[in-house]
């Protein structure tokens, strides 16, 4: 150990009490410091230099004065990059250290705090060099590391291995116009492949978990990254700040946008090839508090070629519903909310009745996919093709069928039942709860209700519940106490219900895919003559009923006991009617056994009361032994530690915890540290929680197959405690990408 690193080392007294010894604080000022620090969690410098009662040149000054080292000033000196290579970006930015010069003797390193011996130990054992120490103020370090240190997390992250994006490929792409030097600097920007790599991952990534659409949400201090999947947004990952400039430039880039413009809303589009397919993106960003807030909406090609047969209607429903498409004139309407499947649906019709033989025009806001073999018109509302100017015109070109994206006022509603009555076929979309609510909607939109018994044929309503994972189906032990709240069923047969417990193919989520639910409401002549302006929706659900209308919600309980969906799935998405008395079960909550109250970490047990979220561990090892030991280590430091004993125990723990670091073993049943190590870096969700390897396995080969792999560190057994905490603090307190 070096002179100075030894009259650092014996010093074992903090930061603030020296500068107590030093004449800089007063004891008083000290022990408010440190109550701050409880709260704040910042370093106690920083905390003094808050309070006004000294600043970073005085205590960079005290200390150099009272640990007998020399006190260096940064501003203007130029650092060499073979130096500032030796010591990585996230020791540099945790511990506020910079190195400025290598010698025969060490290496020179200048700190804010030269007393934290923890820093002392990471350098030693990351240079495999002597340390001498100097001080500096902290200003100095934080424009050192800003200086020094740009752009390398972010192209290490993205570079290890497994590449995420690998396979993904934009397909439209033009070069915005725009000569602006500010502009032309953005450009440039987009174009670095640590942009490019991280833009594509996030494609790619949101395309292999089937998700609809991508949301990038700036917040204050960070970026969320969040994907609806199955209808149910998840956030995938949070991200550092200065990345979102450069993220959302190269979305804008490849969506043909204009790069200069940040302060409007703008919509824009693109197409990705991603393993052999096509897909459509649909882009919008709109301004907000935090800067531009982007939605990627992801078209699949699949969605474009269903069936009316994949669909997922029942055997009566599939009948009645080719029976009303089939007629050779009136409208049909598909209603529900927003992202219920109408579209689908709506394609799904056009693709049954697409031949050589009929001609078919769509009016679409927007065109989500194109069909070969039909003209399909977009709506342009600032060039005056509205919906109802474009199905005027249409009506003009001899279609057989018409389809109309949406019947959003009186003038396109009356116009399209006009169509009806004059010899076409017109599939359209509504917004309504339920079936017999659309005929009070048309209504309101000022249809006579002699057009609507001459012209409407059908009205489906449907809604999406997310599919049971059919690898992890179990059958649901609730099932009796569910039946009792529920109406028999056709045919009074006994059934359970299905759910799933989770697993790696569904995310842990229990849920893979979506199946719609539907009602379909036929106008027969009974229903024809009581269709009245004064009319309510519930007479003529009643009267529907009488003749075997099924609502949405009986449809989700039969779905349900298939084993298709949850019941808790259709009483989300279909509940019943507020008059019926059937009600979702009600699961007692579990009282902890004293075993699990007496295991339960301290942390754990008082996490509602405490003002500052501990950071959660997992550690994953089958030695009972080592576990303990591990964490006792890590408790004893404040961290909240969860256990696993194998790698696909993990694996569900990371998706249920979100642990801020994983510890894992190497060798374990079911799945070992390597396969866990690849497992977590193949997707965002996962990528970036740091991983620590700590094995007996102590050999180079070892060490570098974990490293390749993707691991963050690599520990030897036996444990030693001094050094685990050290590398612990370093990784979880990192930046997760740095600036791009």
């Amino acid at each position: 150990m070096s002179t100075s690193t030894k009259k650092a080392s014996e010093k074992h007294k903090r930061l603030g009490e020296l500068l107590v010894e030093a004449g800089l604080i007063d004891k008083k000022t000290l022990d408010k410091a440190l109550e701050i620090q409880k709260m704040q969690k910042k370093r106690i410098g920083q905390i003094l230099i808050d309070m006004g009662v000294a600043d970073d040149e005085e205590i960079a000054k005290a200390l150099a004065s009272q640990l007998k080292i020399p006190l260096v000033r940064l501003h203007g000196r130029k650092i060499p990059e073979e130096v500032i290579s030796l010591v990585p970006r996230e020791l540099a930015e945790n511990y506020l250290v910079v190195p400025v010069k290598k010698t025969d003797k060490g290496l020179l390193v200048v700190m804010a705090n030269p007393l934290e011996l923890y820093a002392l130990d990471d350098l030693r054992f990351v240079t495999q060099m002597p340390i001498y120490i100097a001080v500096a103020p902290q200003r100095d370090l934080l424009e050192a590391i800003e200086k020094y240190y740009p752009k390398r997390d972010l192209e290490r992250d993205l570079s290890s291995a497994p590449r995420i994006d690998e396979g993904l490929e934009v397909v439209q792409r033009k070069e915005p116009k725009d000569e602006d030097k500010d502009v032309q600097d953005l450009l440039k920007i987009t174009e670095l492949p640590p942009v490019v790599r991280f833009t594509n991952a996030i494609l790619a990534d949101a395309i292999k978990l089937n998700a609809s659409d991508i949301h990038i949400e700036p917040q204050k201090a960070s970026v969320v990254i969040r994907y609806r999947i199955d209808g149910i947004m998840r956030e995938i990952m949070k991200t550092d700040k200065p990345i979102h400039a450069s993220l959302v430039s190269r979305i804008k880039v490849i969506s043909n946008m204009d790069i200069s413009i940040r302060r409007k809303p703008q919509d824009g589009k693109a197409q990705v090839k991603y393993k052999g397919k096509t897909y459509d993106l649909r882009v919008s960003t709109i301004p907000t508090s935090y800067g531009e807030k982007v939605t990627i909406r992801i078209l699949s090609p699949a969605t474009a070629k269903m069936g009316i047969e994949d669909l997922g209607l029942s055997e009566r429903q599939y009948e009645e519903f080719v029976q009303a498409i089939t007629r050779p004139q009136g409208i049909i309407l598909v209603t529900g909310p927003t992202g219920s499947g109408k579209s689908t649906t709506l394609y799904a019709c056009i693709n049954r009745l697409n031949s050589p033989t009929v001609n078919i025009i769509t009016v679409e806001d927007p065109i989500e996919f194109d069909i070969e073999g039909i003209n399909q018109v977009q709506i342009n509302p600032a060039a005056g093709i509205t919906f109802a100017a474009a199905l005027r015109s249409i009506l003009r070109q001899d279609p057989d069928i018409v389809m109309v994206g949406e019947i959003r006022d009186s003038e396109t509603a009356s116009i399209a039942f006009q169509a009806a009555q004059t010899g076409h076929l017109v599939l359209s979309s509504l917004h309504t709860n339920d079936a017999p609510s659309a005929v009070i909607r048309l209504f309101d939109l000022g249809v006579e209700d002699f057009l609507i018994s001459d012209s409407l044929i059908a009205v489906v309503a449907q809604r999406l519940v997310r599919r049971v994972c059919e690898k992890c189906k179990v059958l649901d032990p609730l099932s009796p106490q569910i039946l009792k709240r529920l109406p028999p069923l056709a045919g009074g047969k006994r059934t359970v219900f299905w759910k799933g417990i989770g697993c790696e193919v569904c995310q842990y989520t229990g849920y893979s895919g979506r199946l719609a639910l539907f009602e379909i409401l036929l106008i027969t002549t009974s229903l024809k003559k009581i269709i009245a302006p004064n009319v309510s929706a519930v007479t003529l659900k009643k009267a529907a009923e009488k003749e075997g209308f099924e609502s949405l919600f009986m449809d989700g309980v039969r779905k349900a006991s298939e084993g298709l969906t949850t019941i808790e799935e259709v009483f989300r998405v279909a509940p019943p009617d507020v008059d019926q008395v059937f009600h979702p079960p009600v699961v007692e909550p579990t009282v902890p056994t004293k075993e699990e109250t007496a295991e339960a970490p301290p942390d754990e047990q008082l996490a509602s009361v405490s003002s500052v979220k501990p950071r959660k561990i997992l550690v994953v090892d089958d030695n009972e032994v080592i576990l303990r030991i591990v964490r006792n280590i890590l408790e004893s430091e404040g961290y909240l530690v969860i256990t696993a004993k194998n790698g696909l125990e993990a694996m569900k723990l990371v998706f249920e915890e979100r642990p801020d670091l994983i510890i894992t073993d190497y060798i374990m049943p079911k799945m070992d540290g390597i396969n866990l190590i690849k497992k977590l870096k193949s997707q965002l969700t996962t990528r970036y929680i740091p991983v620590v390897m700590l094995t007996a396995k102590d050999e180079v080969d070892s060490e570098a197959e974990v490293i390749d792999a993707g691991a963050d560190d690599y520990i030897t057994k036996p444990v030693n405690a001094k050094r685990l905490l050290a590398r612990v603090r370093r990784l979880i307190s990192r930046p997760l990408l740095g600036e791009m």
